[in-house]
């Protein structure tokens, strides 16, 4: 009977196998697809159907983004010129990446030997060499120029939003450089850890924008002021997770509803029938003067291990909605990070029995969503 480890190694060998087995087949298939896409292309069929390209073609007829039909269109366009690498796919010997970037090589005028030696770097080191031989016209610096764009959409209900967009090569790697050190320049104490490129790039970028939006040197930024209208029925039915929304603006939810608590002033205003039912006095702001102290106080983040300095916020250690008030006793000074995404991002908390400089951080309530 197997142990433990060696079942477990044996099914990492199966699925390894499998793995690669699949990629193997994927390489036959593409083969067949640029087999085929040489003769569309020499009978230039995108004209017959319409489409203003082969690459606008083939990403409709097979349902993949533009991305993946340029890449079968360059490939059916370089590798019948290099009948090695086309060969190779065909057999599976080599992946669709490998043999579309060493053909790329061949076709551009690269030496049999440079060719050759490419087959020792792994992908990440052919691609560069490839590159290096890819002509840029002018006209192709135009295309990309004109076909700029970002795109913001929110979500059906508002909630969220997202973005995306297309940038020439020279404005997309500023893009890059400014939110990799910005990103960089965050505190790695994220709760997807460190490397996780993805939600760092978002911090990173929502800091940007804030930037350019206020002071990013002050240490006492205009407080917020709006109004949220609540839908009273849908409201109370569920703590507040449905039904609020701000005053031209999105639907919100209740982490967002405290953080507009802690950071500026806030009235809810009540609806029942279309009719406003209830209206609260406008929650008091922390006076100027307060954030001023609190911020010279502390002298940076009081996060333990922490002691940027980057926007400084003053964080109600007891919540506003839970009767804490804008005493300096009830106030810390947090960096934008721990403020904007430990606290009021990811859900932790000041642990209030921890020193005043050397504060902790109390995770997230577990158990079952109290309103799903």
């Amino acid at each position: 009977m197997l142990g433990t480890v060696e079942r477990l190694e044996t099914s990492i060998d199966a699925l390894e196998q499998v793995l690669m087995a699949g990629e193997a087949a994927i390489a036959k298939i593409r083969a067949h697809q640029v087999a085929a896409l040489v003769d569309l292309d020499r009978v230039q069929v995108h004209t017959g159907d319409g489409a203003r390209s082969l690459h606008d073609w083939v990403a409709a007829r097979l349902d993949v983004t533009h991305e993946t039909a340029k890449l079968l269109v360059d490939a059916s366009r370089t590798l019948p010129e290099h009948a090695e690498s086309l060969q190779s796919l065909a057999d599976g010997v080599v992946s669709f990446d490998r043999a579309l970037a060493t053909g790329e090589l061949a076709v551009s005028g690269a030496s049999g030997d440079l060719v050759a030696a490419s087959a020792g770097f792994d992908l990440a080191g052919v691609a560069p060499l490839a590159a290096r031989r890819r002509r840029i016209t002018s006209a192709d610096e135009r295309t990309a120029f004109r076909e700029r764009f970002v795109a913001l959409q929110p979500n059906l209900d508002a909630s969220s939003w997202r973005l995306w967009g297309h940038l020439p090569a020279l404005e997309g790697a500023m893009v890059e450089q400014a939110l990799t050190a910005r990103a960089e320049s965050l505190p790695a104490t994220s709760v997807a850890g460190p490397r996780v490129t993805g939600p760092r790039r978002a911090d990173a970028f929502v800091s940007i924008v804030q930037d350019s939006v206020s002071d990013a040197n002050s240490t006492t930024p205009a407080a917020p002021s709006v109004t949220i209208f609540i839908d009273a029925a849908a409201g109370a039915g569920t703590r507040g997770e449905a039904g609020a929304e701000i005053a031209f603006g999105p639907r919100v939810g209740p982490a967002t509803l405290e953080r507009l608590l802690c950071e500026g002033t806030c009235r809810v205003v009540a609806v029942a029938s279309n009719t406003p039912v209830a209206t609260t006095s406008a929650t008091q702001a922390i006076p100027r003067a307060i954030r001023r102290f609190v911020v010279w106080r502390d002298g940076g983040c009081v996060i333990a291990g922490c002691r940027s300095r980057y926007r400084l916020q003053p964080h109600h250690i007891i919540h506003r909605s839970q009767g804490g008030d804008n005493h300096a006793d009830n106030l810390a000074s947090l960096c934008w990070y721990h403020h904007h995404v430990t606290i009021h991002g990811n859900g932790f908390r000041l642990d209030p029995d921890s020193p005043p400089q050397r504060r902790s951080l109390l995770p997230p309530p577990r158990g079952p969503d109290p309103g799903g």
